[in-house]
């Protein structure tokens, strides 16, 4: 679902920036999960630059839903966050090293906080989407 600008002149398009933001979503899971076998079995790193990875590109190449601006950078923020974090946590346990336990707790931290912003996110668009549609049935 599409939605117009007060002016008339932009669509945002609902389904495809919900579709691709929980594509995206999964495969940052995955990201984290493979920084966890970084870790764990000392399996190679995965790429750490946040303009590497799905999400980031993403977040680069599409706009925020109308009136979500806020929520979308405090994704965007908390993203860069991550791939930081991520940098320093397995820096930290380089050469077979055990990470620091700060690092780790902090890294652990902001894939929680991360996900749920996420979500957040993605529920407030879901539902401007379905208030739309109501709408525009009315």
């Amino acid at each position: 679902m599409s939605v117009s600008s007060p002016d008339g002149s932009e669509q945002f398009d609902y389904q495809a920036f919900i579709d691709g933001f929980e594509e995206v979503t999964y495969w940052h899971f995955d990201w984290y999960s493979r920084i966890m076998a970084v870790l764990l079995y000392g399996t190679p790193r995965p790429p750490l630059s946040e303009h590497e990875c799905r999400f980031g590109r993403f977040l680069e190449t599409h706009g925020s839903p109308p009136g979500r601006e806020g929520e979308f950078e405090k994704v965007h923020q908390l993203h860069l966050k991550m791939h930081q974090s991520a940098d320093t946590l397995l820096t930290s346990a380089e050469g077979g090293q055990q990470a620091e336990r700060e690092s780790f707790d902090e890294f652990v931290e902001l894939q929680s906080l991360f996900l749920a912003t996420c979500f957040n996110l993605m529920r407030d668009a879901f539902g401007d989407s379905c208030a739309l549609a109501h709408l525009e049935t009315d």
